[in-house]
């Protein structure tokens, strides 16, 4: 059985900022802080960075770390520790992030996609811990996805399960980053809420978020949509209820292929609550007929961690790696 002094040592990466963490083996976490990332195009000073920041953390807490985990926000060999793309962070692309990070710090280091983190954390610690078989949806300026079978996260032999954002939900849709038509991701990800928003206000109609955004529209923001539709805005429910549309069809495809107990949906746009719920809700159990009777759409719940799923999954890479021996 593990001791409770020994703790798992968690990064989540991002563009922007990157929080570290220490974590005991129940998920309490005992430790947490936030950096910038660096910007630049030298991978060994995001790595130094990294290793730095953790080191500070893990020094004022009281245990022996027997390992760190880092959620990469992007494509990774997980066995390999190898970085293959990472588009927010071009640095570390082709970079054996991994080794180089353990060589600098002397402990095993596991890495893997942010969003397999974060599904791995909802499985073990939050809306998912009592179900074996789970769908995760990150739904931010992209959409992420990740898929637990028999209670193991699963990405697949070329890391593509869980791409959920990048699955077609209408072909002859907007562009997406990824070079396709119609993704997921293209229809209900933060730039589409943001396009759709501007486009209906430019038609003249009378809204909260013209007073939201101080007249000046490329302050609109998904937030602003919902705390707009919160209070009832017309032309922000509208947008809710097609972003809602949406996002019901893209987990529709899901359901037939992952079959999940539990949909969970995390990052910031899911935290606009029932205004989005709703309809998604509602698209599921009208289009997802297959299943009706097997899933019940109000087994579409937000997640419980939070902005801290994707830290404790990192975290719990380290633990279920010390549980394999």
């Amino acid at each position: 059985m593990l001791e409770e002094r020994e703790i798992a040592l968690g990064i989540d990466l991002g563009g922007t900022t990157f929080v570290v963490g220490a974590l005991d083996w129940e998920g309490r976490e005992l430790a947490s802080a936030s950096f910038d990332t660096p910007h630049t195009k030298d991978s060994s000073v995001i790595l130094e960075e990294l290793a730095t920041r953790v080191q500070e953390v893990a020094v004022g807490v009281e245990g022996r770390p027997v390992g760190l985990g880092v959620g990469i926000p992007g494509v990774v060999e997980p066995e390999r520790g190898h970085v293959v793309r990472c588009p927010n962070l071009p640095a570390l692309d082709d970079t054996e992030a991994a080794p180089e990070l353990s060589t600098r710090l002397g402990m095993p280091v596991f890495i893997n996609n942010d969003a397999y983190c974060a599904t791995l954390a909802e499985l073990r610690w939050g809306a998912g811990r009592d179900v074996e078989n789970l769908l995760m949806l990150t739904l931010g300026t992209g959409i992420g996805g990740g898929v637990a079978m028999g209670n193991r996260v699963i990405r697949g032999p070329r890391q593509l399960i869980g791409e959920i954002g990048h699955s077609i939900v209408n072909p002859e849709g907007a562009l997406c980053g990824c070079g396709n038509h119609g993704c997921f991701e293209a229809q209900a990800g933060r730039g589409a809420i943001i396009d759709m928003t501007i486009r209906k206000i430019q038609t003249g109609r009378e809204t909260l978020l013209l007073s939201l955004c101080e007249g000046d529209l490329s302050r609109i923001d998904p937030r602003f949509v919902a705390l707009a539709a919160q209070q009832g805005d017309d032309l922000a429910v509208e947008v809710m209820n097609e972003v809602g549309h949406w996002i019901g069809v893209g987990i529709c495809t899901g359901i037939v292929y992952t079959d999940p107990d539990l949909v969970v949906l995390g990052g910031g746009i899911a935290a606009a609550g029932e205004v989005l719920l709703g309809p998604i809700r509602r698209t599921v159990a009208a289009r997802s007929l297959i299943s009706q009777g097997k899933f019940d759409p109000r087994q579409i719940v937000p997640a419980q961690l939070g902005n801290k799923a994707g830290l404790h999954g990192a975290a719990q890479l380290v633990w279920e790696r010390v549980a394999e021996g």
